[in-house]
């Protein structure tokens, strides 16, 4: 036979506790502990604190059930002064009063402190406006003319802004000391300014004191038949005597004749006067290395313009020979650079201000 000399681990066995210890069991949940030897019942550490609490919740259910006794008294009491004093101020001897009933316990009523006497509405209220008299008829708003636009030029434009700037200034200094009223916000005009591809890069310059009320629309390459065609789409018929600036021309003066050009102005001037619009041309922008008849043809253009926006009464900026200066004109001698264009967005949001303003 083979021996088997794999040795198993020995399982460890609690001795029992001595002579001198039971089992007990609690006598409230039954839960046995080794105890020494006692006489008697035993009770556990839980239950004693089972116990303790019961009697503790009982002490507050009575407290409970006498505060709510003595709200009960209060109420009562409180109700009857009140019954007392309504009847001594309406002449009632405290004879005549009442006992009051026996309250709900559960019942809160809201205690005046006295009572109140109720106020006499008159039936005729008047209405009516009493700063009529300060406000404006319409009949003068309407009568109101607007400034003369016939001729401006880019001089007159940038002396108006810095009167503005400066007299801006003063009231800045006088105005902490002043006493301020909100003023009536007038209801802002649309402003359109339109024409050919060198108004793009304007908008910010243009529309950036009133996004809301202004836009601008540039057509790049357009003519001015093609500015004739596209009004009738910008111009809505809701707008209430808008702004309208328009520049175009320098597309038309590189192949069309001085009498086609004429032609197409006049044939604008008629579908704008449709349009019940505040109407401002503005010059046509010299152009650089384009040939002697170009630039003698573009003169002209201007010159009969001023004289035929007299006549239609529109409003005509002149530019005259500012954009010949060194660096507002691109190398192509007819876009502008980003000075030029800077110059020449100023020139029309100063005209802008100077109209609405």
């Amino acid at each position: 036979m083979i021996e088997d000399h794999c040795s198993h681990p020995q399982r460890h066995v609690p001795k029992m506790e001595g002579e001198g210890t039971a089992a007990v069991a609690c006598g409230s949940c039954a839960m046995f502990a080794i105890l020494p030897k006692v006489a008697g019942s035993f009770t556990c550490s839980n239950c004693m604190l089972i116990a303790l609490l019961k009697d503790k919740v009982q002490q507050l259910e009575e407290r409970v059930a006498t505060l709510q006794r003595i709200r009960e008294l209060e109420l009562f009491l409180e109700a009857t002064e009140h019954t007392v004093s309504t009847k001594e101020e309406t002449g009632d001897s405290p004879e005549k009063v009442a006992s009051s009933p026996t309250q709900e316990p559960d019942i809160w009523r809201n205690v005046t402190q006295r009572s109140r006497r109720p106020r006499v509405r008159s039936d005729c209220l008047e209405i009516r406006n009493r700063f009529e008299v300060l406000s404006p008829s319409m009949e003068d708003e309407e009568q109101t003319p607007f400034e003369d636009l016939s001729l401006i030029t880019v001089d007159q434009v940038y002396e108006d802004e810095e009167q503005r700037q400066s007299s801006g200034n003063v009231q800045a200094t006088l105005e902490p000391t002043a006493h301020r009223r909100t003023p009536t916000r007038p209801k802002r005009r649309r402003v359109v300014v339109i024409g050919d591809s060198l108004l793009r890069g304007t908008e910010a310059v243009i529309c950036g004191p009133d996004k809301m009320s202004r836009e601008v629309c540039c057509l790049p390459g357009a003519k001015i038949q093609d500015v004739t065609e596209r009004l009738q789409g910008i111009i809505k018929p809701t707008d209430k005597y808008p702004f309208l600036l328009v520049h175009v021309g320098t597309n038309d003066t590189a192949s069309n004749s001085l009498q086609k050009i004429k032609r197409d102005y006049e044939a604008l001037g008629r579908k704008l006067k449709q349009l019940n619009a505040q109407i401002v041309i503005s010059s046509v922008l010299p152009v650089e290395r384009r040939g002697p008849g170009r630039e003698g043809k573009i003169v002209e253009v201007n010159n009969w313009l001023r004289k035929w926006c007299k006549q239609e009464r529109f409003g005509f900026l002149d530019h005259g020979m500012q954009f010949l200066e060194d660096g507002l004109l691109a190398s192509d001698g007819l876009h502008l650079t980003t000075v030029g264009r800077n110059v020449f967005a100023k020139n029309l949001r100063n005209l802008i201000r100077r109209t609405l303003n």
